[in-house]
């Protein structure tokens, strides 16, 4: 694994320098709260990252890498614009981001080991559980429009559809990547993934906010879900990359 993370240093450092510059930069400007342009700034990482992995994962996952993290990215932009009416496409850009993950990594091989049955079973014991207690939650979220259709008068809709909906996909995507014969390294970050969009959930619908206005329920939880899910992107582009360069198999 480490191997998978060190090859290519030369070639490659400024730009992991650029990236987790941007990370940095992102993460650190959590306690300014939402300001005008915060969008951009928590999409960056994500864009930088999307076109240096295109040329290098092309030759084993085509373009589905790099379009897996442009969803990402464009998921990160509609969440950080703090418009509730946009949320909903936050969502839906994930979503389309694991379905593009799941489309490149399915083309390698399975290595269906008991390690690796076992690790599935865990995640899809963690989906369900975790859809669950967001179905009995069943947190409300203000919607005034969708996309340029304006609900009027404004409603109260439940979040856990659409966070029902993707929690599959997420698992889906992470179990892949475990069951897959490929990069170790690509694996991680899914799974890192996986934490940091449990993270997400749990500080904005699920724990109890201090004022009902509030965007979240504490600023605290905020460091380990963007850590997670910035280092979650790097690993998996990472992964992909040094698979794409090298593509023996790693059992």
């Amino acid at each position: 694994m480490l191997a998978e993370l060190t090859s290519g240093v030369g070639r490659r450092a400024r730009l992991d320098l650029a990236y987790w510059l941007l990370a940095a930069i992102s993460i650190g400007l959590i306690p300014l709260g939402p300001f005008h342009g915060l969008a951009l700034v928590r999409m960056a990482p994500t864009v930088v990252l999307a076109f240096w992995a295109l040329p290098a994962t092309r030759p084993a996952f085509g373009a589905t890498i790099a379009y897996g993290l442009l969803a990402g990215a464009m998921g990160d932009y509609f969440l950080n614009t703090f418009d509730p009416d946009l949320a909903v496409f936050g969502v839906l850009a994930f979503l389309i981001g694991h379905v593009f993950y799941i489309a490149g990594l399915r083309r390698a091989g399975w290595s269906a080991s008991a390690a690796r049955r076992s690790l599935v079973t865990g995640l899809a014991t963690f989906g369900l559980g975790y859809g669950a207690v967001i179905a009995w939650v069943n947190p409300l979220q203000p919607v005034r429009s969708i996309g340029w259709v304006t609900v009027d008068p404004p409603r109260l809709v439940p979040v856990s559809p659409a966070l029902l909906a993707y929690m599959p996909l997420l698992i889906g995507m992470a179990s892949v990547a475990v069951m897959r014969r490929g990069s170790r390294v690509l694996a991680l970050g899914a799974l890192v993934f996986v934490a940091s969009d449990s993270i997400i959930p749990l500080n904005q619908f699920l724990l109890p906010r201090a004022h009902p206005s509030d965007l979240y329920a504490t600023e605290a939880l905020l460091y380990p879900g963007y850590i997670t899910y910035y280092l979650a992107q790097y690993l998996i582009a990472r992964g992909a990359m040094a698979e794409a360069a090298a593509p023996a198999p790693s059992t």
